[in-house]
């Protein structure tokens, strides 16, 4: 078994403001006139341990600095992240199939922003897999869970996705009242019994 220095003490978990704080202790120590450190009294301590001043000034910046460009990085790649996912989602729902446009209209026809669904349904979970459904609580009915469109999905779905149109004829409306997902059905029987 073998033994780092990172097991010893893991810097990322240390709050930048302690390294702040040194770099700004050890910059004044490092950098201030005799007579100044002298009207603090620090003169002596400045003898005794002047030669870490340096090199805990250099660490101390150094990791203000990674932390600064780590946290550059990070926000530039969610950035790109949310773009890609916004794309995607925009795109996925111009080509939703039948089976998902029926998942989806129950939001229209329940007139409800959240509704419990089966997370281990194939289109659920697909429909979530697609950043389109999320799920609104770990607190659940057995695999039921509360699902709402994603904010994404909210903006961009209409009507015409899920294959609504205004001008409808009786058979085509009738067509998608019978086309409901199964789930919905087991869901009423279980409400109506109890």
């Amino acid at each position: 078994m073998s033994f780092s220095f990172s097991d010893l003490i893991d810097f990322s978990k240390v709050p930048i403001k302690i390294f702040i704080l040194f770099a700004i202790v050890s910059g004044i120590l490092l950098f201030g006139t005799d007579e100044f450190l002298a009207q603090l009294k620090l003169d002596e301590f400045e003898k005794d341990y002047g030669k870490f001043f340096g090199i805990v000034f250099i660490v101390c910046i150094s990791f203000i600095a990674l932390s600064i460009i780590y946290y550059i990085i990070k926000k530039i790649n969610v950035s790109i992240f949310k773009s890609k996912v916004k794309k995607e989602v925009i795109e996925d729902i111009k080509r939703l199939d039948p089976s998902e446009q029926s998942v989806l209209r129950e939001f229209f026809i329940m007139r409800r922003s959240t509704i419990s669904m089966p997370m281990d349904h194939p289109i659920v979970s697909g429909l979530m897999d697609k950043y389109i459904l999320v799920r609104k609580s770990d607190i659940g009915t057995g695999l039921y869970f509360p699902m709402a469109l994603s904010d994404l999905a909210k903006k961009h779905l209409t009507e015409f996705h899920l294959g609504l149109r205004k001008e409808m004829s009786e058979s085509e409306k009738q067509k998608l009242a019978n086309n409901r997902p199964q789930w919905t059905y087991d869901l009423l029987y279980e409400r109506t019994n109890k």
